[in-house]
């Protein structure tokens, strides 16, 4: 079940919940390591297309794809799925620069339905 135009996994939302008994507290702290981390490989994955070096942008992009999962951003995962594939592969079948601002975006997207998520499970007590 998705929610937020696709960017939230309601099931992975409510199992996240289950480990913290509903609370949020777990939640927020795994929000905080996204925040804090994913920035950081979004920028590795920009050097690594600039160089070229398209084993190490695989190996970022499969972070980022575990990452997204764990969050429960089907749509973030999604890109960085594609990402990892090319550069296992070798070869892109979208333009990578594109394929880079679609991460951009749907991270921020992501960031933004988890903080609503949380902030709308605060307002019901």
């Amino acid at each position: 079940m998705e929610a937020a135009g696709g960017n939230l996994d309601l099931s992975v939302m409510d199992q996240l919940l289950s480990l913290d008994d509903g609370e949020l507290g777990l939640l927020k702290e795994m929000l905080d390591l996204f925040k804090a981390d994913t920035p950081d490989r979004i920028r590795a994955i920009e050097a690594t297309l600039a160089s070229s070096d398209l084993v190490d942008m695989a190996d970022v992009a499969h972070s980022i794809k575990g990452a997204a999962g764990t969050m429960g951003a089907p749509r973030l995962r999604a890109i960085a799925a594609e990402l990892e594939g090319a550069g296992r592969k070798g070869s892109f079948e979208v333009d990578p620069g594109l394929l880079l601002e679609q991460l951009k975006e749907t991270y921020a997207d992501a960031v933004v339905a988890l903080e609503a998520f949380i902030a709308e499970r605060e307002s019901l007590g």
